[in-house]
Formats: structure tokens, C-alpha cells, sequence
């Protein structure tokens, strides 16, 4: 004998399933929080570098050499940015429906793309440290054939080896949290822990050559105050405190995106998340590191003059292009 379901099993199996839809589609505060720096990080980033690519060739009072690796820097920014759309479109999708390979490209180009942009800054670091330490033998130490075989060995070294450590015996799972698909790292190994010492290591290289820089242009300012002053009988000009402001507003970036990302590293090798607020707090450190891809426009290019007047040159002759196109 049949036996059909009576209205309050229909009602409640109803209910049960619009419950479970709605807890799958609400948003937590901090989900739109993570989707809203997503969006500020990328576009913004998608928008300014490929900009200041162009900007970079129309100027000519810049070293070739600091050129080349200021487009070292722009163009992983850029690349971490296109990548990111991935995770974008994941976030605000609320699930990973993109398929098990690019769930284990993903772990393998974020971590590529992150590694390229602090190298790269450490590079451009490097090179400013011997620009002012060393300033009459900067054209022979650090000449444009030198500078490309660094940036390109760097990226080569740097695909290959994310390539091995995390592409090899990829880490990375499709799993169920909060009934959402999510890509998640498997168990938190010694990658981890390469990966914080690495990081740490090289934000502290970049901190040291910057504070060495700092000194270095305090004491000449100093010295070319004592020279003035000796040789007018007038007090010398103030000590300018624009190097200081732009050693301040490099590493207060670099803390504000990269600490975040430390922090993380450091409490998920515990595995004491939940997988679905494992791969939120892998959102939010990555919205972070995206969002120092324009921090880096705006210290390394918008703060230099020529840049600004090489920028206004090129949005110039693009409107004219464009109305000499649509005149009527």
C-alpha cells in the first residue's frame, strides 16, 4: 500500500530546504568585507599599471636600469591582479565551480605571483640602496644588461620553483564548508614554514636597505648644510624630509599588507581553522597583498614629478586620439 506524505512532512521538508538556501546564499559581514577589498584591490590595479607600463617608456630622467626594474615590479602587481579575478569570481559566486585543476593551479599561481611582487620590490630596493651608497660607481656596478639578467633570472627562478615546491604533490582539496565547495590546502607542511621564513627575511632586507637610506641622505643633507653655511656665513637649508616620508610610507605599506599575511601563516600551520575560515583569511591576506600592487603606483610613480607630467602627457594625447576618432 502507497503512502503519500502528509502536508506538514511537505511543509517541513519545504521550510528545511529554504532555510539551507538561505544559510547558503546570506553573506556574513565579514564575507563583505572580503569581497569589497577584493574589489578596491583588483580593479583599481588593473586600471593603474598597465598606465604606468606606458608612462614608464615616455620618461627619460629615470635611470634605464631603475626602469627596468620599476616594470619588473608593475608587471607582477599586474599579473597578481589578473590572476586574482579567479578568486574574485570564487568569492562572490560563494562556491569553487571552476574544477579541480584550477583549485591546484590556484595555491601554485598565488603563491608565484606574491613571490614575484616582494621580490621584485626587493630588487627595486636593492637597486636605490646602490644608487645613493654607491653613486659614482652605480653606472658600472649596475649597468642595463645586469639589471635584465637579474629580473629575468628572478622570474625564472622563482616560476620553477613554486612550480616544484607546490605543483609537485599539489596541497590543495575541493571540501565542503558552511555547504559551500571551497579550495582549500589539504594539511599545513614545511612549505609553510619556507615560506614564512622567506617572506620574513626578505621584508627585513627591505626594511634594513631602506633605514640605511634614510641614514644615508640625513648625512648628506647634513653635509651640504655644513658646506652652505661654511661658505655664506647663513645657516643651510632645512634637512628635506621627503626621503624620510617615502622610507615611512614604504614600510607602513609593506607592514598594513604583508604582516596580515604572516599572521596567517602563522596560526593556520596550528590547524586550528575550520576550512571555510581558512579560505576566508586566505581572501582577506590576499586582498591585502593585491591592494599593495596601487600602494606601489602611488609611492614609486605618482610621488615622482616627471612620472605625474609623463602621465598627464599620455591621458592627453589618448583624448585627443579618441575625439579625433569620433569628430564628426
Amino acid at each position: 500500500m502507497e503512502t503519500t506524505p502528509s502536508a506538514v512532512e511537505i511543509n517541513t521538508s519545504s521550510n528545511s530546504t529554504t532555510e539551507e538556501a538561505e544559510f547558503v546564499t546570506a553573506s556574513t559581514p565579514f564575507e563583505i568585507l572580503v569581497k569589497t577589498l577584493m574589489v578596491l584591490a583588483i580593479f583599481p590595479n588593473l586600471l593603474l599599471n598597465p598606465l604606468m607600463l606606458s608612462t614608464l617608456r615616455r620618461v627619460t630622467s629615470i635611470q634605464p636600469t631603475t626602469k627596468i626594474f620599476m616594470a619588473s615590479l608593475t608587471l607582477s602587481d599586474l599579473c597578481n591582479s589578473l590572476w586574482g579575478i579567479v578568486n574574485l569570481v570564487a568569492v562572490f559566486a560563494g562556491t569553487w565551480f571552476m574544477g579541480e585543476f584550477l583549485c591546484a593551479a590556484n595555491l601554485v599561481m598565488s603563491l608565484l605571483f606574491n613571490a614575484l611582487s616582494i621580490h621584485a620590490l626587493l630588487l627595486l630596493s636593492v637597486d636605490r640602496y646602490i644608487a645613493i651608497s654607491r653613486p659614482l660607481r652605480y653606472p658600472s656596478i649596475m649597468t642595463v644588461l645586469k639589471s635584465k639578467i637579474i629580473v629575468c633570472s628572478t622570474w625564472a627562478t622563482i616560476i620553477v620553483s613554486s612550480i616544484i615546491i607546490c605543483g609537485i604533490d599539489n596541497n590543495t582539496i575541493l571540501v565542503i564548508g558552511h555547504n559551500k565547495k571551497i579550495c582549500v590546502t589539504k594539511t599545513f607542511d614545511w612549505r609553510v614554514y619556507l615560506m614564512l621564513v622567506l617572506v620574513v627575511l626578505q621584508l627585513l632586507t627591505i626594511f634594513i636597505l631602506y633605514a640605511r637610506i634614510a641614514l644615508i641622505a640625513r648625512n648628506q643633507a647634513r653635509r651640504i648644510a655644513a658646506e652652505n653655511q661654511a661658505g655664506n656665513g647663513q645657516g643651510g637649508r632645512g634637512i628635506n624630509t621627503r626621503s624620510a616620508t617615502t622610507i615611512i610610507i614604504i614600510t607602513g605599506t609593506l607592514i598594513i599588507t604583508w604582516i596580515p599575511t604572516l599572521i596567517r601563516l602563522a596560526i593556520a600551520s596550528q590547524n586550528q581553522w575550520e576550512p571555510y575560515d581558512r579560505y576566508l583569511a586566505f581572501m582577506f591576506t590576499q586582498a591585502l597583498l593585491l591592494s599593495n600592487g596601487w600602494m606601489n603606483v602611488i609611492i614609486y610613480y605618482l610621488r615622482n614629478k616627471d612620472l605625474r607630467q609623463a602621465l598627464c602627457g599620455l591621458l592627453t594625447d589618448c583624448r585627443q586620439r579618441l575625439s579625433q576618432r569620433f569628430r564628426p
